[in-house]
Formats: structure tokens, sequence, C-alpha cells
């Protein structure tokens, strides 16, 4: 994703040499795969690494043998579910899954500080991960609390952690509409807590 492409000749010529046992494309370019997977299938398996976290179903549908997808550090049960979906031939149920994975990696991605997101997710998780490298603000410290919320209401639908004691927004907004909503959810809450309303 973050280098320059290699062509499907080079590919081609790549995967005669023993030693090279599996490609991983973070690209996300499904023409592009489905041109190297016809070009070097059987010789050699390949791997589909998915930055942009919506692509494993699609990629697993034409024909990769697995992935390395960073929302998998936050819900490993749910990515191994649309890997076992799409081997079994259950693509509707599989892409079910693959859309609530690309909201996931929507909230653990725009809101944040890459990778703070996704550590905020593996912390929900009971992983603790240690402060960033990179030093936060006042208001991205603010930010990845309360984007803790959304998360932690996305990984309770997966029935991967308890709700947030706040309630959860309204499924089916935009990262942002999701944050302002928990945020006046949780505000609500602590008037209510004190008896202002």
């Amino acid at each position: 994703m973050f280098a320059s492409p290699i062509d499907v000749p080079t590919i081609r010529r790549l995967a005669e040499f023993p030693r090279v046992v599996g490609i991983k494309d973070s690209s996300g370019d499904l023409a592009f795969m489905m041109r190297m997977i016809s070009t070097i299938r059987p010789c050699v398996p390949i791997s589909a690494s998915s930055p942009a976290g919506g692509r494993a179903g699609p990629m697993l549908m034409i024909g990769c043998d697995g992935g390395t997808h960073a929302s998998g550090n936050a819900v490993p049960e749910v990515t191994r579910r649309i890997y076992d979906l799409c081997r079994a031939g259950d693509y509707a149920e599989a892409m079910k899954w693959q859309y609530r994975i690309l909201e996931l990696f929507d909230v653990m991605l725009y809101p944040f500080e890459f990778p703070d997101g996704f550590r905020a997710a593996a912390e929900l998780r009971g992983f603790r991960m240690g402060r960033s490298r990179q030093p936060q603000t006042g208001a991205q410290q603010a930010d990845r609390t309360a984007l803790s919320s959304v998360l932690q209401c996305i990984l309770a639908d997966f029935e991967l952690v308890d709700r947030p004691a706040a309630g959860c927004a309204p499924r089916g907004r935009q990262p942002e509409q999701d944050k302002v909503e928990q945020v006046i959810f949780e505000v609500m809450r602590e008037l209510e807590k004190r008896g202002v309303i």
C-alpha cells in the first residue's frame, strides 16, 4: 500500500522461486488481485492484507487464501467467522459481518491518530498496549475516551464486551455522528445522576 506496486509479470517471475511461499498484497485493488491469482495460482498461496478493513470477505470470495487484517486485533473471532463463512460459500452472511467490521474499522481509524483507535479497541478486549509512541494532545485524549464508548458499543454488538452503562447510539450512522451521539448520551446521563434534569 505504501510501496511502489509490483506488476503481474514480475510477480509471475518471482513465484518461480522456491523460497517465495506467499504474497501479501495491501493495495485493495480487486482487479489486480484477480489478475495476480489467475497468473500464479496454484504455484503460490495468495494472502490479501486489508489495511482498509473492509476487504477480507471480498478478497476471500475472489480466491485469496487468507489475510492479515488490522481489525483482527480487536475482533479476531469476527474475522475468523468471515473466513469460515467464505470458505463454506455463505457469502451473504459473510458480507453482513464484513459490513460490521467496516463500521468498526472506520471508528478505529478516522477519529484517532493511527494506530491509537486500534489500541483502544484492543484495550477494550483486555490487552494492555501501553502508551503510544506519539504524544497526544488533551483533545486527542478526550477523543479517545469518547470513542472508546462507541467502540464498546460495536464490540457489544458482536457480543464480545458489555454495553456501556450510558447506552449506545442507534446503528447505521457515520463514525462522527456516533461519536457526537455517544457524547450526548454520556452528558445526559451525568446530568441525570446529578439531578440537573
